[in-house]
């Protein structure tokens, strides 16, 4: 019989208080990839914890939680997969420069779909995975 693995996103998984999110960004361990920068630290909890922040370049209230979800989403199903013991906080900020008020019909920057944040996601994390294991040796 196999055993069924949880797939919830409990409240001890989650980054919230200040000094964590400045406890992981001042480790300065991170990697960038288009408008996502995913930042690592080790815990000593033995179990991946996430925190998401998006800043308010990347659109209104609503673009803004869509991001927050969506990145909450991606850490819940693969938060399995993704080494333990580690803190990891994820910011979005915007990729492109800001369309000027003379060219606003111009090409808006399409919403990110879940499966572009999931692939970026885990490629980033496999980045930082080696990238911790280098710095502890």
């Amino acid at each position: 019989m196999r055993k069924l693995i949880s797939l919830s996103f409990r409240k001890s998984q989650r980054i919230v208080s200040e000094g964590d999110f400045r406890r992981v960004l001042s480790y300065k361990c991170f990697v960038c990839k288009g408008m996502m920068r995913l930042y690592a630290a080790p815990n000593s909890l033995g179990s991946p914890r996430f925190g998401v922040s998006v800043s308010k370049a990347c659109g209104n209230a609503v673009m803004r939680n869509r991001l927050k979800r969506l990145g909450r989403e991606v850490f819940r199903l693969h938060q399995h997969e993704i080494g333990a013991g580690f803190d990891y906080i994820l910011i979005f900020t915007r990729k492109k420069p800001k369309i000027s008020p003379k060219n606003q019909n111009a090409e808006r920057q399409p919403q990110p779909q879940y499966k572009d944040i999931e692939r970026d996601f885990l490629a980033m994390v496999q980045v930082l995975e080696r990238k911790l294991r280098v710095r502890s040796s």
